[in-house]
């Protein structure tokens, strides 16, 4: 009877943070990331840029105060250290314009492959998103 108390208190507690999990996912529904990638990096650059469309759901405008990862020592958003996402729009990174430049990778990186970013946003959101490698090469090119 003892185990059967102890496993259901503990089927409880799984229970309980698995409904404050969907409730904190709840919030950042609001903010969606589509179209993550990065090019990998030509030669032994350790160097490269990351792309993503991001869309504000909210009532309120957000901007994302900084990008990291552990797959790398430095990462930054560029040309300016936030970006604002007015609310009820999209921003789209590229590289014409706003991107997010990554160096010093701590491993070689391959088409295909992952690199995981944490997005962190001026509400105090944290999302984490995908982004996988891209060549340079694969990209249409206009004579």
């Amino acid at each position: 009877m003892n185990k059967l108390l102890k496993s259901l208190a503990l089927v409880m507690m799984i229970f309980s943070g698995a409904q404050a999990a969907s409730a904190a996912d709840a919030n950042t529904s609001d903010i969606n990331v589509t179209n993550a990638f990065f090019y990998v990096p030509l030669g032994t650059s350790k160097t490269t840029m990351a792309f993503f469309t991001i869309t504000n759901n909210s009532n309120k405008d957000i901007s994302i105060t900084g990008v990291s990862s552990s797959f790398a020592k430095q990462i930054r958003l560029m040309p300016e250290a936030t970006l604002l996402i007015p609310a009820h729009q999209s921003v789209a990174l590229k590289s014409s314009g706003r991107y997010v430049e990554i160096n010093d990778l701590k491993a070689k990186l391959s088409t295909g492959d992952e690199l995981h970013l944490l997005v962190s946003l001026s509400n105090g959101q944290k999302l984490q998103l995908v982004a996988r490698a891209k060549s340079a090469y694969d990209q249409v090119h206009g004579h």
